[in-house]
């Protein structure tokens, strides 16, 4: 979800350059990620919204994200962002689990490469990386 319809990076980006102009202070990713309400506020990925429909008028589309072991709020932060982004029958379509393997498809579309699920049972497309470095390619490539 984070890194594919939630972008992460730029939200990270913006908190850190405020936050960390305070010398007192030094914040990390991994800080912002353990913050309670971090994943209620990701701005949308450019075309994800859109990208994300247009796959479930094809497929029967599932969003299959990675929660946060150090911030217990983030199951349930996941599941809100889900549901205000892409409706109510989207976050029915939302698995929180920490081995992508377990799971098989036609493609799944992650911003990590295929080393972290290795086990998956179908196509990687690694998101943001050539040749799916945006939506609109992703498109091309499933419809």
């Amino acid at each position: 979800m984070d890194g594919v319809l939630a972008d992460f990076d730029l939200a990270a980006r913006r908190a850190l350059a405020i936050l960390n102009s305070d010398p007192q202070e030094a914040f990390t990713r991994e800080g912002l990620k353990r913050t309670p309400g971090w994943y209620l506020n990701l701005p949308p990925i450019p075309g994800a919204i859109k990208g994300f429909q247009k796959l479930t008028e094809k497929y029967n589309t599932y969003i299959l994200s990675t929660p946060s072991w150090s911030n217990i709020n983030s199951w349930g932060e996941k599941r809100i962002w889900v549901a205000e982004h892409l409706g109510d029958k989207a976050f029915k379509k939302l698995i929180l689990a920490h081995d992508k393997g377990l799971f098989s498809g036609k493609a799944l579309i992650d911003d990590r490469d295929s080393t972290n699920q290795p086990n998956f049972d179908g196509l990687h497309i690694h998101f943001g990386q050539e040749p799916f470095e945006d939506w609109d390619r992703v498109l091309n490539f499933l419809l």
